[in-house]
Formats: structure tokens, C-alpha cells, sequence
């Protein structure tokens, strides 16, 4: 035999996919079961990226080749803070070119109509640097070097009072002018940010200690150089990250220490399930209404392969409309999810195709169960 009699599709292109279309509301039904489950599998794939991509948003936002943490800081979400001299001795090597102290806490911002008081979020660093890409640097440097000044996360979720620009913002008592936005964005613990130099920082917080240090190299050095030589250099209660390591851990920690996981895979695969039920039904239902008829394409020597073929064409329509009508139906859901919780969620290439290639695997899993029923149709016993 040769290998071509091996291929799936031993047969003119388009038989399957007329045979499968001539019941167009069949075929309708077929689509929308379909789509109904891949919009459950991008639904709950996209909620478990947001969260991680929130989770793990200021490693993302890093503007620089290497970050340093205290040893015990386990994740971003966990406020251990360094000494400062680190940050001095890290500096002294010839390839930093700068290390920009960054400092959190959480304040009370009130709400001068119900005088209600909020959590939010508090990020210091130098007036002149900007460690993270939240916003024009030379915009927020010029804003934060006026005393008392703050920028407001225009990402916050929207349980906060109005802020506006050139407005007042009172924090834990004390008024501060409103100089501008930038754009940080919520995660599952804080709602919302403002952003102030570490002048004003020091203010309330005369001893603060910085909970992470952006470091930036010389033009032309190598990262991985310059890391191996500091962690030489230094005691080993800190450690360095390149952001994207940054990142994988915090995906890592969140994953390890929340079932979120678990979760959603349990959702994706429970869509998974829907969805190859739903082919199957569907194929299984045009199969044996159309059983005589393949039958005696057995019977005048067509052999499995061709069969097969129109079974697996069949197959792939269905995942194809399926995973079009889920597509256009998560792309809404992920407009709405994001704009109610501020959550990172959006569509990727990289997520469009692993739901693409799981509905179709579905789909031709489907197909090859229901195949059985053509394989052993006996032609004599038909007629």
C-alpha cells in the first residue's frame, strides 16, 4: 500500500462538507453547541491569564535589565524590604548605570462626598526616574518634583471617588495635589494606585526601606555577567531577577499557592467534554442517516481511508464555525469581564491558537469515535 492511502482525506475536497451542509439547521445547531463550548474554554482561559497577567503586572511594567528583592520576598504581593546600603554597593559596579529605589504601602484615601475611606495603593520612587512604564517619563518626573504631589492610577477600579487633575486627593489625613495619571492597573489584592516621589514618601515614612531596586546597566553589558558578579559580591539576603524571570515566578507563586488553576483547567475541560459530546452527537446523527449511503460506497471498494476522510472534513467545519461563533462571543466577554474588574484580560495569538487547535482536536476525536458506526455497517445487512 502506499503511503498516500494512509492521508485522512483520500477523496474530492468538499464531499463531507456537502454532505454536513445540506441540513443547514443541522448544521446551525452543530456551530452554535460548538461555539458554545469553545466560549467556555476562552472564557475560562482568559479569566486565568488575567489573573496571573494582574498578579504579575508590575514585573511586566519594569523598566530595566535586572530587579533586586530581599531574599525572603517570595512574590510581589509579599512587602519584605532591603537594606538600603544594598542598593549603594550594587550600584558601585562599573556596569550599573543606575539603581532606582522603589517604595509600597498601602493608604486611606477618603471620599470628601460620603466621607468614606478606601485602601489604595502607594508607589514612591525618585522624582527623576521612572522604574516602571506607567506613563511619559519626563511628564511624571516634572509632576513629581513638586512637593506633596500625586498621580492617580487612571486604571483603578471604580470604587474611589472622582479624582481629577489639579484636584486634591486626601491620604491618610493629608491633602496632595493630583498632577496628572498614569497607568498602573488593579490586581486581585489592590484596587487601585497612586504614585508619589519618595520625598513625599519619607514625609509620613521617615525610615522606609525600599521593597525592591530597579537597576539599570551600561550600554553594552551583559546581564547575565553582571548578576553572577553582585551575587558574588553581596550577602545573600537578596536576590536578582530579569522582569521576565520576575514574571514567571509570580505566575508560578500564584499558581502553587491558589487552586486557580485547577479551577479553571476544571472549566476548560468541562468545555472540552461539551464540545466532543457535541460533535459527536452531531456527526453520529449524519452518519446514520446517511448509513445505506456509505454502505454502499463500501460495498463498490471505496475503502475506510476515503471514509474516513468525509467523516474528519465533516469534523473540521464543525470546529471551524464552532471556534469562529466561540471567538466573536469571547471577544465580547472579555470586553465586559476587563471593564468590570480591571482585570488584565485579553485576546493573544498564542491563546486563539491553543483553543483553535484544542476545538479541532475535539472535533476530530469525535469524529474518529463515530466512525466506528461506517466501519462496521455491512452492506448486505443494510439492503
Amino acid at each position: 500500500m502506499r503511503w498516500r492511502d494512509w492521508l485522512p482525506l483520500q477523496h474530492p475536497p468538499g464531499i463531507g462538507v456537502r454532505l454536513i451542509a445540506f441540513n443547514r439547521l443541522r448544521l446551525l445547531a452543530a456551530f452554535a453547541g460548538i461555539g458554545v463550548a469553545v466560549a467556555v474554554m476562552f472564557v475560562e482561559f482568559g479569566l486565568l491569564m488575567g489573573i496571573l497577567n494582574s498578579q504579575s503586572l508590575m514585573a511586566t511594567l519594569v523598566r530595566g535589565e535586572l530587579v533586586v528583592v530581599n531574599e525572603a520576598r517570595t512574590n510581589l504581593h509579599k512587602w519584605d524590604s532591603m537594606n538600603r546600603i544594598r542598593l549603594n554597593q550594587i550600584a558601585a559596579d562599573p556596569d550599573v548605570e543606575r539603581v532606582i529605589p522603589v517604595y509600597l504601602g498601602n493608604m486611606g484615601l477618603r471620599d470628601p462626598a460620603t466621607n468614606s475611606v478606601r485602601r489604595i495603593l502607594v508607589v514612591a520612587f525618585p522624582s527623576g526616574e521612572l522604574p516602571f512604564a506607567i506613563g511619559d517619563p519626563d511628564a511624571v518626573a516634572r509632576a513629581l518634583r513638586s512637593p506633596n504631589t500625586v498621580l492617580f492610577d487612571r486604571l483603578s477600579r471604580p470604587i474611589y471617588p472622582d479624582i481629577v487633575a489639579d484636584g486634591e486627593a486626601e491620604l491618610n489625613g493629608l491633602s496632595y495635589r493630583v498632577a496628572g495619571y498614569v497607568d498602573l492597573g488593579p490586581d486581585i489584592i489592590h484596587d487601585g494606585a497612586i504614585v508619589m516621589s519618595d520625598a513625599s514618601w519619607f514625609q509620613r515614612n521617615p525610615n522606609a526601606r525600599p521593597i525592591m531596586g530597579v537597576i539599570r546597566l551600561a550600554e553594552g553589558a551583559d546581564t547575565d555577567a553582571v548578576r553572577e558578579r553582585l551575587i558574588a559580591a553581596l550577602p545573600d539576603d537578596v536576590s536578582f531577577f530579569t522582569p521576565e524571570e520576575l514574571r514567571q515566578r509570580e505566575f508560578d507563586f500564584t499558581l502553587r499557592s491558589a487552586p486557580i488553576g485547577i479551577l479553571f483547567g476544571i472549566g476548560m475541560l468541562a468545555g472540552l467534554v461539551i464540545g466532543s459530546i457535541t460533535c459527536y452527537q452531531i456527526l453520529f446523527n449524519e452518519i446514520v442517516d446517511r448509513l445505506k449511503q456509505y454502505a454502499t460506497l463500501k460495498a463498490m471498494g471505496f475503502s475506510e481511508v476515503f471514509l474516513r476522510g468525509i467523516i474528519i472534513e465533516q469534523a473540521l467545519l464543525l470546529a471551524c464555525g464552532g471556534f469562529l461563533g466561540g471567538l466573536i462571543f469571547a471577544w465580547g466577554s472579555y470586553i465586559y469581564i476587563a471593564d468590570r474588574t480591571a482585570l488584565a484580560v485579553t485576546l493573544s495569538v498564542p491563546s486563539v491558537l491553543l483553543i483553535f487547535f484544542m476545538a479541532a482536536g475535539m472535533s476530530v476525536v469525535a469524529a474518529l469515535i463515530a466512525l466506528r458506526r461506517v466501519v462496521t455497517a455491512d452492506p448486505a445487512e443494510l439492503y
